[in-house]
């Protein structure tokens, strides 16, 4: 027993004739919608700062293989390592606040 009229049949049919062809013609095109991937994911990591600064270098990063690099981009770059290699070594929670202001200055330059 179906439950289905005939007209139901065809309606069905043809739908799914037409979905199918519009997606073939879609990915032959290279139009498959799909959500951009991350470029660089931060690092796992428990410490926040952490996350940050290696957000913030990676940033540096980008703009530099954008612009070019300059003698202030790797100088930035370096003393953003430096401060996450003191983070890790002395497991520090928190930077100061001087530290702090110098990473929100870098974080507008590179935005």
């Amino acid at each position: 027993m179906s439950y289905f009229t005939e007209g139901d049949k065809r309606y069905i049919k043809r739908h799914t004739e037409k979905s199918l062809l519009e997606y073939a013609q879609s990915v032959s095109k290279g139009a498959v919608n799909m959500k951009p991937t991350k470029k660089r994911p931060a690092k796992k990591t428990d410490n926040p700062v952490i996350g940050k600064l290696l957000n913030l270098k990676y940033r540096i990063n980008d703009t530099a293989k954008e612009e070019g690099w300059s003698n202030d981009m790797s100088d930035h770059k370096n003393w953003v390592q430096t401060l996450i290699n003191d983070i890790r070594k002395n497991n520090l929670t928190t930077i100061a606040i001087e530290d702090m202001q110098v990473c929100n200055k870098m974080w507008k330059l590179y935005a």
